[in-house]
């Protein structure tokens, strides 16, 4: 970003090479109308009156030409304005010229005083010198336009990374008592039933409440994830006993970085929403598949007369799939498909970091 002491510093040494160049300016209009050899006086009526000619027309077609036009891409009124000026300053150095011309005449000998014979009474030199100073201001102008046109869009993108980030931040902190709901009320019911399992099952929740709290705030490894579905799916194992067929098969060729929560997500909402079967039994089937890219499925049965929430994009839905969006832009999938017996949920993520096993 820049600062105040980098504008002022970068203001002082375009004013410095600004300056330069109308020194320059005045060693040419010396030696363009008579050479180093032509009277100081006549010399320097003639290079002062058309310096300050030449000043005029470039700093009034940077104000109301180049500074103007420019920023609104007027491109064909900048054209225009600018042959106007040059014609100008053509026609007010011929005019002077001429002026002058008759300013050092003699009437007595009808000739020249001779101080100014060597004086040539030319044209030409303040185009010169104008197109010189509209150039440099027009680069210096186009230059400034483009840093500020990169400011803003650095400072517009910055803006939209940290609404990402807060948003971000906000569906995270919905992640957390939405399963910590769910996972309560499991308890609950084992607490009801006096199970033998309750200890086991509350540290297996304080570990996955561990890692959702303090693991998870920025990346985290698949493998670590997976060691959460691991505990939450040991959970659901106690709850609902014979009457859960569960499935979990992993093919990882690579651990990857990815965001956390996203797979846990999955599992959890295929538990809330899964219905037994016609059979009386919850199936439930989890693969996982790491190679190029993190390919995630899961399936569940379901009651063909209820809609599931999450295939009418209950909050854990909604909420993964903004969460996706926000990390992974368009480089993720996530599919679902729904009939009267099943409900699938397929995941997968491209192009995320990887670490070697």
């Amino acid at each position: 970003m820049l600062t105040m002491e980098n504008i002022n510093k970068r203001q002082l040494i375009i004013n410095g090479v600004f300056a330069l160049y109308w020194l320059f300016a005045y060693y040419f209009f010396k030696l363009f109308y008579g050479g180093w050899d032509a009277p100081e006086k006549v010399s320097l009526t003639f290079t002062l009156i058309f310096l300050f000619i030449s000043f005029a027309c470039v700093d009034i077609h940077h104000r109301f030409v180049t500074k103007t036009n420019l920023a609104g891409r007027r491109y064909f009124r900048f054209i225009i304005f600018s042959l106007f000026v040059f014609v100008t300053a053509f026609w007010l150095e011929s005019i002077l010229t001429f002026i002058l011309h008759f300013f050092f005449w003699s009437f007595d000998n009808a000739d020249k005083i001779e101080e100014a014979n060597r004086v040539r009474y030319q044209v030409g030199g303040v185009n010169m010198i104008v197109f010189g100073g509209v150039a440099f201001r027009f680069v210096v102008e186009t230059l400034s336009l483009q840093r500020q046109k990169e400011e803003k869009d650095k400072q517009a993108f910055e803006a939209h990374l940290k609404v990402k980030e807060v948003e971000l931040d906000l569906l995270k902190s919905q992640v957390n008592p939405h399963f910590l709901f769910n996972a309560l009320n499991c308890i609950y019911g084992l607490s009801l039933e006096k199970s033998e399992h309750t200890p086991e099952v509350i540290m297996q929740l304080s570990e996955i409440l561990d890692y959702m709290l303090y693991k998870s705030n920025d990346e985290v490894l698949l493998s670590d994830e997976i060691k959460q579905i691991e505990n939450y799916t040991a959970i659901q194992k106690v709850r609902f006993g014979e009457s859960l067929q569960l499935t979990f098969t992993k093919e990882l060729e690579r651990d990857f970085s990815m965001a956390p929560l996203l797979l846990l997500t999955l599992v959890e909402n295929a538990f809330k929403h899964g219905k037994p079967s016609k059979d009386g039994i919850l199936k439930v089937d989890i693969h996982i598949k790491a190679k190029e890219s993190i390919h995630f499925f899961v399936c569940n049965s379901c009651n063909g007369n209820e809609k599931s929430e999450i295939a009418t994009g209950g909050i854990g839905l909604t909420n993964l799939k903004r969460r996706l969006e926000l990390m992974y832009g368009n480089r993720f999938m996530l599919t679902t498909e729904r009939d009267e017996a099943t409900f699938e949920a397929i995941l997968t993520i491209n192009s995320v970091g990887n670490e070697e096993e």
